[in-house]
């Protein structure tokens, strides 16, 4: 721009610049006459101190110089490799890091069967202590909660009582390549299960509308009757050509705790709606914790005892009411945003742990605490409960 003002000036300009060229120099000379007549002033000019930025300003580095080339250029320096994680052992669980004596087992798809929780559905609870993990979630217009148990390492003969799928069965399936059994759905969602998802989907109401085959009923009222099996889900696989060997990424499991812990925490409230609120209660002497719903214990009646888990998983996610009417009284559904990432809170041995989980659809959840360590769960079974980041969730 300087250069294009400069020739486009007429021959009178640049005669004028030019005799004008003496000028710096007259100037100059004043300069130094006026610097020696000058009062003797000693006193140094303070030097400007650095000024602090204000709390949570960015600091922004001062550029360097940059150092001239040489004739000998200087060795590069070499790039560390990234630590590779060591896999588990073939016959260790990838979700419950627990030894299993067939490790055949663990190559076949994980089952994930929804589960009813509401008040009715929840005194009906059957096989939740074969799960090796579980997720319990908010549904139909943010007034209840569902589970959906994921089963991979053990067989269970009788789980239930089974009920419709949700949208974040999708999600959860997905990201573990697992198999969904499920009775019946709103339109869309079965839609989405039959046709776009990339994994198998097993509809009581429609692949087994008899429950002879692959489920079973135990009763007349639709919230507690319907119950179903391992072994009934993967005969269905096998049914529709769609058993295979399967991978993926499972946690990261160790005896022994991690020692960035955030403090103790005996007692774990979450403020789930419509009276599914749950309390996990540490028992030192099982070194589990001991789960309440409603104010009530929560009993598994394959055993008649209450429910104990290993690790408690707080799942921070987003939610959004959706479109999708779930029910006959217009209850619209709930998306829950399981891929990406968020806040956790990891709950074992009476230790709370912090962080952030990522996941994604072709990788479960890793837990990254402290310096994107990842926080090792204890052995055993594990309790997803999957939040919104606006509830306070209290533990002490």
């Amino acid at each position: 721009m300087i250069q294009s003002l400069y020739l486009s000036r007429s021959k009178k300009d640049r005669r004028f610049t030019a005799a004008h060229r003496w000028l710096p120099l007259f100037l100059l000379g004043v300069l130094l006459i006026l610097a020696g007549c000058g009062s003797d002033d000693s006193t140094a000019t303070p030097t400007p101190t650095k000024t602090s930025l204000p709390p949570g300003e960015p600091v922004i580095s001062t550029p360097q110089p940059v150092a001239q080339a040489t004739d000998t250029p200087a060795a590069p320096t070499p790039t560390p490799e990234p630590p590779t994680a060591t896999p588990p052992p073939a016959n260790v669980a990838p979700f419950t890091g627990k030894v299993v004596e067939d490790a055949a087992i663990l190559q076949k798809r994980p089952v994930f069967i929804c589960i009813n929780n509401d008040v009715v559905g929840r005194s009906a609870h059957y096989g939740l202590g074969r799960a090796d993990l579980l997720y319990e979630y908010i549904v139909d217009g943010f007034t209840m909660t569902r589970i959906t148990a994921l089963y991979q390492s053990q067989n269970a003969d009788r789980v239930g009582p089974v009920r419709s799928a949700r949208m974040p069965n999708i999600w959860m399936t997905q990201m573990y390549d697992g198999v969904l059994a499920c009775s019946g759905g709103s339109d869309e969602i079965r839609y989405l299960l039959k046709n776009e998802v990339g994994f198998p989907y097993l509809d009581a109401d429609i692949d087994d509308p008899s429950n002879t085959v692959y489920f079973s009923s135990v009763g007349t009222d639709y919230r507690t009757r319907l119950q179903s099996s391992t072994d009934g889900v993967r005969r269905w696989l096998q049914s529709v050509n769609q058993d295979k060997q399967w991978s993926r990424p499972g946690f990261v499991y160790s005896e022994t705790p991690a020692t960035f812990d955030a403090g103790q925490a005996s007692v774990v409230q979450i403020p789930y709606p419509g009276g599914s609120q749950v309390e996990w209660r540490y028992d030192a002497q099982r070194n589990q914790y001991v789960r309440y719903q409603g104010g009530q214990p929560h009993i598994d009646n394959e055993t008649g005892s209450q429910i104990v888990t290993d690790n408690v998983i707080v799942l921070f996610a987003n939610h959004t009411l959706t479109d999708i009417v779930e029910d006959s009284l217009g209850t619209k559904g709930v998306n829950v945003d399981l891929y990406g990432f968020g806040d956790f809170r990891i709950f074992r041995d009476g230790r709370v742990y912090e962080g952030t989980w990522r996941a994604n659809d072709e990788s479960p959840p890793r837990w990254l605490g402290l310096g994107e360590q990842n926080v090792p769960l204890k052995p055993g079974q594990s309790w997803i409960q999957v939040v919104r980041p606006t509830d306070t969730i209290t533990y002490r």
